[in-house]
């Protein structure tokens, strides 16, 4: 059973999942992820990134844009 939630609620949901896994046979586990949302990037990363325009919304995650490339790409980002 896999739950993504706001940080706000983390405590209600870890309740719930902790109440829920007696219902389930077998070993259950609770793993609080440090990754940002459907992204691959740690949430403190994903802020600095965000503010650096490094990173634009692609969906429901995010394109990630490098620092190396054309220029004029980049400048069309930043402008």
């Amino acid at each position: 059973m896999s739950i993504r939630t706001k940080l706000q609620s983390e405590e209600h949901v870890f309740e719930a999942l902790c109440r829920a896994k007696f219902k389930f046979p077998g070993c259950q586990k609770i793993h609080i992820s440090k990754k940002w949302g459907f992204t691959k990037f740690n949430a403190g990363e994903f802020e600095n990134m965000a503010a650096d325009k490094r990173l634009l919304p692609d969906g429901c995650g995010v394109k990630y844009i490098p620092n190396r490339g054309p220029l004029d790409t980049w400048r069309a980002l930043h402008s």
